[in-house]
C-alpha cells in the first residue's frame, strides 16, 4: 500500500512539474552594451525600414576592434558588389545611448551618425540620428561568401 501512495505522488509531482512550465513563456531579451567588443565581428544587414531586404541585395560589414575599422560589401542600387573601407568610433550620448560615427577610407566622407540600440549577441538595430524612420537591423553571420569577396569592386 505505501508502494502505490508513493508512485501516486511521484505521478502527481511530476505531473505538477511538467504543466508548471509553460511553453507560452518566453525568456527576457539581454540587451549588451555596445562597445567595440560586442560590435567586432561580420554582420549582414537584414531588415531596412521594417522590411527584408530584397532579394539578390545585401550589405556586409565586418568590424575590427582592435583597429576600429570597418570592411563594407554591399550592392544596394547597383548589380555589382562595392567594397568599401573606413574607420569608426563609439560614443555614448546621455540621452541618445551608443552613437556609431565613422568615414570612408578613399573619400573621406563620414559615415551617417547611427544610434545603434537593442544589441544583443545576434542582433543590433542602427537608426539614423537625424532620422528615426531610418533603421536598419543586423544579424551577426560566421563570414562573407566567396563570391562576393572576389566579385567586389572597391570604392576609391
Amino acid at each position: 500500500m505505501v508502494k502505490f501512495i508513493f508512485r501516486i505522488m511521484m505521478c502527481i509531482s511530476l505531473l505538477a512539474m511538467t504543466t508548471a512550465c509553460s511553453k507560452d513563456e518566453e525568456a527576457p531579451v539581454v540587451y549588451q552594451e555596445v562597445n567595440y567588443a560586442t560590435m567586432n565581428g561580420t554582420w549582414m544587414l537584414t531588415e531596412f525600414n521594417g522590411a527584408p531586404l530584397q532579394e539578390g541585395q545585401y550589405v556586409y560589414i565586418t568590424f575590427n576592434r582592435k583597429e576600429h575599422t570597418f570592411e563594407m560589401y554591399e550592392n544596394m542600387g547597383s548589380m555589382y558588389s562595392h567594397k568599401s573601407t573606413g574607420s569608426f568610433e563609439i560614443e555614448e550620448d546621455e540621452d541618445l545611448g551608443y552613437i556609431l560615427t565613422g568615414e570612408y577610407d578613399y573619400s573621406h566622407d563620414p559615415l551617417k551618425e547611427y544610434i545603434v540600440s537593442e544589441m544583443t549577441d545576434e542582433t543590433m538595430k542602427w537608426t539614423v540620428k537625424d532620422n528615426a524612420e531610418d533603421v536598419s537591423v543586423y544579424t551577426r553571420c560566421a563570414e562573407i561568401t566567396e563570391d562576393i569577396l572576389n566579385g567586389s569592386r572597391s570604392l576609391k
